[in-house]
């Protein structure tokens, strides 16, 4: 398996990861947080899950960046 290759299979292998990290904390905020301790006079998780919203919204980028790359990699062409 050439370089190129182990590289593309390695940044999907990230975007996946990336994507899924990212995803369920942006669930769990929403989700856990914003919707279901809506009624609760204690609304200090609104403040306290921020980071956790910020990891998962720079998760995202980072899986749409990698698969980026997994894409051009693996179309690209290989040289002989």
């Amino acid at each position: 398996m050439s370089r190129r290759r182990l590289l593309a299979w390695l940044s999907g292998a990230a975007a996946a990861v990336c994507l899924f990290v990212g995803g369920a904390a942006l669930e769990w905020y929403l989700w856990d947080i914003a919707i279901r301790e809506s009624g609760n006079p204690d609304r200090s998780m609104l403040f306290w899950g921020l980071p956790i919203v910020f990891i998962g919204i720079a998760a995202l980028g980072g899986g749409i960046g990698f698969g980026l790359l997994a894409r051009s990699l693996f179309r690209q062409r290989p040289s002989s």
